[in-house]
């Protein structure tokens, strides 16, 4: 008997759609947010997506295609801590987020520097399928973490940038460090 509930356990979760985790963005002390000179604080749960999806794709050909994108996420999480100073956050924060994820999500993109930005993107991956990511940005001043749930077309992800307080990703921005080198 046991075997046959197991069997059935088992049956039943494989037939269950792939669903992307949340991370929790709320384990960030109140005081992280008190030593910043600017917080930045997305909850956008399934409904509040598809309400502000609403207002985009009457015409324009760009908030279609952002609306088409954004339809069938459920969540979108931003938590962003802009410092006036270097070092007034724990680093250990980011290994927080970190420890949340599980076998599924594998690195896309890390970043290192010992000096500047370090950045770290992960996707949760069900077989060929994106089904969430976490993009976790680490400055001497800026601690920033998006968590985006639900199937994701990356092709088209950077669509979202500049909305929903995701990063504003301009092409033109890293074309004119290009041709400098800096130690």
């Amino acid at each position: 008997m046991r075997k046959l509930i197991l069997i059935f356990i088992l049956a039943a979760a494989a037939a269950m759609p792939a669903s992307a985790q949340r991370i929790n963005l709320d384990i960030f002390p109140p005081s992280l947010a008190d030593k910043a000179d600017e917080v930045v604080d997305v909850t956008l749960d399934a409904s509040m997506i598809r309400l502000a999806a609403t207002f985009l794709g009457k015409g324009d050909h760009d908030e279609r295609a952002i609306r088409d994108l954004l339809m069938p996420l459920e969540g979108i999480y931003v938590r962003s801590y802009d410092f006036g100073h270097s070092g007034e956050y724990d680093l250990s924060l980011v290994d927080k987020v970190k420890s949340q994820l599980g076998p599924t999500w594998k690195p896309m993109v890390t970043v290192k520097s010992k000096r500047k930005e370090n950045v770290n993107i992960y996707a949760d991956m069900r077989g060929d399928r994106v089904v969430g990511l976490v993009i976790i940005s680490a400055e001497p001043d800026e601690l920033t973490f998006v968590n985006i749930v639900g199937p994701i077309d990356i092709d088209r992800l950077a669509d979202l940038s500049g909305h929903f307080g995701i990063p504003d990703i301009d092409e033109n921005s890293h074309s004119d460090r290009k041709g400098k080198h800096r130690d």
